[in-house]
């Protein structure tokens, strides 16, 4: 449940960092949903950068890793699978979009960001599964 309520939380911040700090956001504008705009800085500021553009992908990708607990603990080809995809969605979804099959803009910070999470996520695996017991 811990689990849970943390992938939750981050989810919440990365849609928050990226409701409010990037526009045009075409799914709210096809929902009708107004988005409002914070100006936070100059985005060629690394840090802001950072913030604006590549923790929300950090924070949504750790989530999904997060979920990713319980099927770290349980055996099967399938939760095997189900895990190897969620390690690499968010590489092929860079990938697609350097090759232009998805649309979006290709970024090397994306896939370092991705790189780290992953790297904390494996650190802290254990952790993760202690806690998915309680």
């Amino acid at each position: 449940m811990i689990i849970l309520l943390v992938a939750v939380a981050l989810l919440v911040i990365g849609s928050g960092i990226y409701f409010y700090c990037r526009l045009p956001i075409i799914a709210f504008d096809k929902l009708h949903v107004a988005s409002g705009k914070i100006i936070i800085g100059n985005t060629e500021n690394p840090l802001v950068y950072f913030i604006v553009f590549c923790l929300p992908d950090a924070l949504w990708y750790m989530a999904l890793l997060l979920l990713q607990t319980w099927f770290l603990t349980e055996k099967g080809w399938l939760n095997r699978l189900l895990v190897g995809i969620a390690v690499s969605l968010p590489f092929l979804l860079e990938a697609g979009q350097y090759l232009g099959f998805i649309s979006g803009t290709f970024d090397w910070f994306d896939i370092t960001t991705y790189c780290l999470t992953l790297i904390l996520f494996l650190c802290l695996r254990k952790l993760f599964l202690s806690l998915h017991y309680k």
